[in-house]
């Protein structure tokens, strides 16, 4: 009997995770593949990105720097800086080495959650959102954002990345260049419509 990718990839997930980021990981899957709905997209898609999405979050800093450089990720300043920020790439090669994934926009969402890129597709603008709003998430604007994603994921995640962007300013730490081009773009295709 062949197991589905779905379910493949909640015990790769499960078995990767500790209890409280695993339940962070169902609850994005869970939201993901409601936004799809939403938004007219393959929710089987987003719910297999959202149980991806973190499966490589908690491996050390050492193995980040390891894998990502063993398989020929992109390793920048900022990587080196914080190798956590690693995690979605690792998540997306180990996905496709270890599960067999081959659908690209699966393995793009994966790899793009944590900073955004600019011209990132629908299914990685849902899984980028769904980890930012997912139920457990509690600051002061969470419940505007929700609103926003279920009319209009691009602003949601324009939203997302300028609170992020803020946050990090409030606390003294770096942006990553990604996220900030990411937003530049995003604005740049609403003043465009």
């Amino acid at each position: 009997m062949k197991i589905n990718p779905a379910e493949a990839a909640d015990v790769f997930a499960r078995e990767r995770l500790s209890a409280k980021r695993y339940g962070h990981t169902l609850r994005v899957a869970d939201t993901a593949e409601d936004l799809a709905r939403v938004h007219g997209l393959d929710p089987y898609r987003a719910r297999l990105a959202g149980l991806l999405h973190d499966a490589a979050r908690e491996v050390t800093s050492e193995e980040f720097l390891d894998l990502a450089e063993r398989w020929g990720l992109p390793i920048g300043e900022p990587e080196r800086e914080s190798p956590k920020l690693l995690h979605g790439p690792v998540a997306a090669e180990l996905a496709r080495r270890e599960l067999g994934v081959r659908d690209e926009g699966v393995l793009d969402a994966v790899r793009e959650h944590t900073t955004g890129r600019p011209g990132m597709g629908s299914l990685s603008l849902v899984l980028y959102v769904a980890d930012k709003i997912e139920p457990a998430r509690d600051y002061p604007s969470v419940g505007r954002l929700r609103g926003l994603a279920r009319e209009d994921l691009r602003a949601a995640a324009a939203e997302s990345l300028r609170r992020s962007i803020a946050h990090n300013e409030e606390r003294g730490r770096p942006t990553h260049p990604m996220s900030i081009e990411t937003l530049a773009w995003l604005d740049e295709a609403e003043e465009g419509a």
